[in-house]
């Protein structure tokens, strides 16, 4: 197969792209939002309408599945699509609220959704059609495919229109849910329709990573949910019934995590892998396209279910007790049928921990209803672990069996799915630190915001590097990552007392630290388990505990230092400089200590794992964004807001995986040991720090400029106040001063078309302080992707590296 006009056709390459992984992200707030608009409706009628927009929002993923498996979308015209696609898929997530009912104000919600939901359905067959991606004689059943999806969105559109003209509250909404269930019918009978012998998957390591990718997206909406449940840089009392809450929540999105990512994703990639082409083609259809959407119904219910009890333990909600169980029982029974039919259909095995896991929390259901919100919690957890303990037990010969039999699968290179699920919690953590500096936007609210966000990257950054020098799935290191997901979501939760009390509650600066602790406590343990048998990297453990117990010191001392109870926005001198003197203590000490571990480690992967945090930083940039005017009515001006933000977010990402990121891999592949792990910790480790600094007050900057908008005019409206919009544009100026930094360690090297865009930006900051929100962020936008159209144009590439002496130890 060739490739039509520029756009290039896929020929097996095993891996989903970054631009993908930023794709999926925008259906991280689209679940978010679908999950907070059920649970402002939890009712009877609330829970169907919820999984009805469900089921639309994956009917606009999964085409791009399919399409990422035969089109290279990192290649030719693609991006551009993808970028405009993430563009109206964000105005179609922000009309969610607005997807059956109008709401006064505005442009009518329903038809801006049902529109948006066209496009977004239409476009991945728009490009398998103009590439040729099918069989010879089998592009006209393409054609044939058409008449269904204008059928499925005019049926959509009929539903926002047709229910006006009915009599009685009852039919009206009979109507709209019978309207809605023939879009869907019509969108996914489509899919019989075309047949198996019109896709192909071309790479099967791709298929099953890209569905995995989307699994894990759940597991992260019950993690955020852990977190939104408090709410974000409020002063909630921080006491044990909450911190249990959020142990326990993390600890049921761990469990569940395991059940997929233990067995199920690796063994159905292996047996894709014995099927011919056209069996392999229907076993993709059903048991990815079809099955995986009940499991990720199930985690989105349970994401809500989650929610609501945690939200229950601050005080009494007007939500039932029965639909709340039902959310939470039900998504995670709903979750386990799912994967029960989807290994059943792989692999022809009937799982019994599953089937187990369904006896166990049904029949905990009853007793549930009868016992305070957090026992609730506690029962389900306990039911969904008791399933990985009967694995590692009674079920433990087969189990065994079946764990040696997928190890060619576990064997890839890439990020791995426990690491993939520590970053999304930094998902939640970006959003509280863009949070606290939105709620105390002073010069206060920034330092507390950035100091919050060092510490957290040190945690990171420590496990990062444990994770890529010890790629082990042992049950026990699979244990440690939920635990260590658990603890950020705590200090996450505490980070708007860190530096002072709230009235009630326990100490919330001796909370964060206790728990900061903990996550740097279990670092230095695995490290010095790992190498206890190596003196030389025994004495390298050695090296590193120092200084991370000085900074620990430290950071204990500013907790214990007697201060004022109430006003959560207080900050002190003194403890302020004992924050920066742990924060430098640990960066600088570690730092030093880092030369001296010797041990072997892949640069391609350390290269991926960077990648990621930064795919996440802009991900929290776009549900920041979204938040700011989730409750506020669709119209002309969020539309362009919506358009304008994701363009200057799509330019700082073209910035980075432009060019940026893979010549860092390669530099680093093509480094000595010694110069590699400078390299590292330099390049990597501190300078993405600043970079991801500067994501976050960009997010920052577009929050609060979408919160001004206004309502008259679409470029009229006053400007953004001082701050967010020196946030705005200073985080993009860190950001490309970040990235020539980067490049000049690397190679000595000055990208001078980015230091005049960075002169630019800088001119641009007076210039544009007294503009409306919108002609500001419009002229930024423009400045960011005429930078990046240029640079397209002429082609530019980094120059490869040198090559470099690999040096002794």
């Amino acid at each position: 197969m060739g490739s039509s006009g520029r756009i290039q056709v896929a020929r097996g390459e095993g891996r989903v792209t970054r631009l993908e992984l930023f794709l999926d992200l925008i259906f991280v707030f689209a679940f978010l939002n679908v999950t907070g608009v059920t649970a402002e409706q939890l009712n009877p009628a609330g829970l169907p309408r919820g999984l009805l927009l469900l089921v639309l929002l994956w009917g606009c993923w999964a085409p791009y599945a399919w399409l990422g498996n035969i089109i290279r979308l990192n290649r030719g015209v693609m991006p551009v699509f993808i970028f405009g696609l993430s563009a109206t898929l964000f105005v179609m997530v922000l009309a969610v609220r607005e997807a059956f009912v109008d709401r006064p104000g505005g442009l009518p919600g329903p038809v801006v959704f049902a529109v948006c939901y066209m496009v977004a359905r239409s476009g991945a067959l728009v490009f398998a059609t103009a590439a040729g991606v099918a069989e010879a004689g089998t592009r006209r059943r393409l054609w044939t495919a058409w008449p269904v999806l204008v059928t499925g969105t005019l049926a959509l559109l009929a539903s926002t229109l047709v229910p006006g003209y009915v009599q009685g509250e009852v039919a009206r909404e009979w109507t709209r849910f019978a309207l809605v269930a023939c879009a869907i019918v019509a969108g996914y009978g489509g899919a019989f329709l075309l047949g198996t012998g019109t896709w192909k998957i071309i790479s099967i390591p791709y298929w099953a990573q890209r569905h995995s990718s989307i699994i894990l997206i759940g597991f992260g909406e019950a993690i955020i949910a852990v977190g939104l449940s408090q709410g974000t840089a409020v002063g909630q009392p921080l006491t044990l019934t909450v911190l249990a809450g959020a142990l326990l929540g993390v600890m049921l999105a761990g469990a569940l995590w395991w059940t997929y990512f233990d067995l199920a994703r690796f063994a159905a990639e292996l047996a894709l892998e014995r099927m011919s082409e056209a069996r392999r083609a229907l076993l993709g259809r059903d048991a990815y396209t079809f099955l995986h959407l009940p499991m990720m119904a199930g985690l989105v219910l349970a994401a809500l279910g989650i929610h609501q009890t945690l939200a229950e333990l601050r005080g009494p909600a007007p939500t039932s007790v029965g639909i709340r169980l039902l959310a939470l029982y039900g998504g995670v029974i709903l979750y386990l049928v799912g994967l029960i039919l989807f290994e059943v259909r792989t692999l022809r095995l009937l799982g019994r921990s599953p089937l187990l896991g369904i006896l166990l929390v049904g029949s905990l259901a009853p007793i549930a209803l009868r016992v305070p919100a957090l026992a609730q919690l506690a029962l389900l957890t306990a039911a969904v672990g008791a399933m990985a303990l009967a694995d590692a037990t009674v079920f433990r010969h087969r189990h065994r069996r079946l764990h040696h039999a997928i190890q060619p699968a576990l064997n890839q290179g890439g990020v791995t799915p426990k690491e993939f699920f520590f970053d999304l919690v930094f998902v939640y953590a970006f959003l509280q630190v863009a949070a606290l500096i939105s709620d105390d936007p002073t010069w206060r609210g920034l330092v507390r915001g950035l100091l919050v966000l060092a510490v957290l990257w040190l945690a990171w950054w420590a496990f990062t590097w444990l994770a890529v020098a010890v790629r082990s799935e042992h049950p026990v290191v699979r244990m440690v990552v939920v635990l260590v997901v658990a603890l950020t979501v705590v200090i996450t939760l505490a980070s708007p007392q860190a530096f002072s009390d709230a009235v009630g509650g326990l100490s919330g600066p001796l909370v964060f630290v206790s728990c900061y602790a903990l996550i740097r406590l279990l670092h230095l343990v695995a490290l010095w388990l790992i190498n206890r048998h190596d003196p030389k990297q025994r004495a390298a453990v050695a090296y590193t505990a120092v200084p991370t117990l000085v900074a620990l010191a430290i950071l204990a001392a500013a907790a214990l230092i007697p201060q004022p109870v109430g006003d959560i926005r207080l900050l002190t001198p003194v403890r302020v400089g004992l924050w920066i003197a742990a924060i430098a203590v640990d960066l600088v000490g570690n730092a030093l200590a880092w030369p001296r571990y010797c041990r072997d480690w892949s640069a391609e992967h350390w290269a991926d794992r960077y990648s990621l945090i930064m795919i996440i930083a802009l991900g929290q940039a776009v549900i920041s964004m979204g938040t700011a005017v989730v409750y506020t009515p669709i119209s002309a001006r969020i539309i362009v807001a919506a358009a304008l933000g994701t363009a200057l977010l799509a330019a700082l990402w073209w910035i980075y995986f432009g060019t940026t990121a893979s010549y860092g891999e390669r530099v680093l592949v093509a480094s000595g040991r010694v110069r590699r792990r400078a390299l590292a910790r330099d390049a990597y480790g501190l300078l993405h720090l600043p970079m991801v600094a500067g994501i976050v007050l960009v997010s920052f900057g577009l929050g609060k400029t979408m919160s001004v908008l206004g309502s008259h005019g679409l470029f009229d409206g006053a400007p953004v106040y001082q701050l967010p919009h020196l946030a705005l544009f200073g985080g993009v100026i860190i950001y490309l001063l970040v990235d020539l930094a980067f490049r000049w360690r690397l190679a000595r090297r000055v990208h001078r078309q980015r230091v005049v865009q960075t002169l630019v930006v800088v001119a641009l900051v007076p210039a544009t302080t007294s503009l409306p929100g919108l002609t500001a962020l419009a002229i930024l936008a423009a400045v960011c992707v005429g930078f990046i159209a240029i640079e397209v144009m002429r082609g530019e590439r980094p120059a490869p590296p040198e090559p470099q002496p690999v040096l002794p130890d």
